[in-house]
């Protein structure tokens, strides 16, 4: 009795020390882990601050060098076509890559280098470039970020991940033209100092990702888990026979939504001067930002309520503001296009959850890969030619509550977990 006594106290003693230790170790991991998603968040921030930083700077730009309508457009145009390249170009490795620093640093430098040249840029040359790289390395940042976001944040199903996601989305988005704002407002180094904090936020986030990555994240990348799984067949033009019209209506509301969205960006500020009275070009840099957190909010609330409603309510709300926009156009409203700004927002959010949500739930598990390639490429392929005086785009932009996967080339765009439903989880946040 004495020896198992004893000997009970022995193993109580063990368990108790290693309760401990695997405490401590839960302890060291969170805040290690803290770190890493800080600094992601930090990352997809400066890309997203990259993004729309240059919107309100230039109607300036096209009044100081003297650029034509063709050349803006050009301009406009390069940023998604960068975009374009790199989701083709990098996206799919993502989900093949064990350590993901290898994607995601790069791509910081490649955004940063894109700050630098915008800030000192003096020719259509230079912002072309400058817009060139700033949507490469959007690109490529955005699904490796993602996927490491979904690594190393709460074991959730992806939703601490998503929502870190949106957040920094959003929060870029907005910000952006409000440093822009200030800098027209107050005329202290207006072209560059909004870039100097863009290149500031996307050095500060690669030196975290390269410092603070955690030592035990060998994650067996997508691909060694997929390639051991028979192979199935994954034709483009099964998966649209299989999803039928409900496809191309999804689609088609995403194009209409993104179309108005580029419009607000891109003709905004010489319509709110010309026509609406807004003689301040710093003041409409805080309506883009006010517009782009309503879309934030909408996106994050639309995954409370059923896709299809989603879907709807933002399609209507959408032919709404239209109809807004066009009649305070007419009588010279300020205060009616403000109206109809708030409108599109939660329009945007709402048509972007709802038609992202229901294009997960329809696509064919051999062929998802390839439609929301499709779903969300060929949209802003099809853009860039509609848009008659271009516009800043953001392809696979998260909203919160979906489950951040790999999926070809558009590997940003995060998936419903195999037991989603159409009752209000959306897809994906990230531009």
């Amino acid at each position: 009795m004495f020896i198992t006594a004893k000997g009970r106290k022995f193993q109580e003693k063990e368990m108790s020390d290693g309760v401990a230790v695997e405490e401590a170790a839960k302890v060291k991991s969170g805040a290690s882990h803290f770190a890493i998603l800080l600094f992601l968040a930090l990352a997809l921030m400066s890309a997203l601050l990259n993004s729309s930083a240059p919107t309100p700077l230039y109607p300036l730009y096209q009044h100081e060098l003297g650029l034509t309508s063709v050349s803006l457009t050009i301009i406009y145009g390069a940023y998604a076509g960068g975009v374009l390249i790199s989701l083709f170009g990098v996206g799919n490795m993502a989900g093949k890559v064990r350590d993901l620093r290898s994607m995601i640093v790069p791509a910081l430098l490649v955004v940063l280098a894109g700050a630098l040249l915008f800030s000192m840029a003096d020719s259509f040359v230079m912002m072309f470039m400058a817009r060139l790289l700033a949507g490469i390395g959007t690109g490529a940042l955005t699904g490796a970020a993602n996927i490491a976001l979904v690594r190393f944040g709460p074991k959730d199903g992806g939703k601490v991940a998503a929502l870190i996601a949106t957040l920094s989305f959003t929060t870029g988005l907005a910000l952006g033209p409000i440093f822009s704002g200030l800098a027209l407002q107050t005329g202290f180094y207006t072209t560059s100092l909004p870039f100097i904090i863009i290149m500031a936020v996307a050095a500060i986030a690669a030196l975290g990702v390269m410092l603070k990555w955690p030592g035990s994240a060998a994650v067996a990348p997508a691909g060694d888990v997929q390639s051991t799984a028979a192979p199935a067949k994954s034709s483009l033009a099964d998966g649209l026979r299989a999803t039928g019209i409900k496809f191309y209506l999804c689609a088609g509301a995403l194009f209409t939504c993104w179309a108005v969205a580029a419009s607000i960006l891109a003709i905004g500020p010489n319509v709110a001067e010309k026509l609406l009275g807004m003689h301040s070009r710093g003041m409409y840099g805080y309506v883009i930002a006010v517009y782009l957190v309503i879309a934030g909010i909408s996106q994050i609330l639309s995954r409370r309520i059923n896709a299809r409603h989603s879907l709807m309510f933002g399609c209507l709300a959408q032919a709404l503001s239209v109809v807004v926009f066009a009649e305070a156009i007419q009588i010279h409203s300020l205060g009616l296009a403000a109206a109809g700004m708030v409108i599109a927002g939660y329009a945007y959010g709402a048509i972007f959850v709802g038609s992202a949500t229901l294009v997960n739930l329809i696509s064919p598990k051999s062929s998802h890969a390839r439609l929301i390639s499709l779903f969300l490429c060929d949209c802003l392929y099809r853009q860039l030619g509609a848009d008659p005086v271009g516009g800043s785009y953001r392809p696979c932009q998260p909203a919160a509550g979906g489950e951040f996967t790999v999926y070809g080339q558009c590997s940003g765009m995060p998936r419903l977990g195999a037991a989603g439903n159409a009752s209000g989880i959306p897809a994906l946040s990230l531009r």
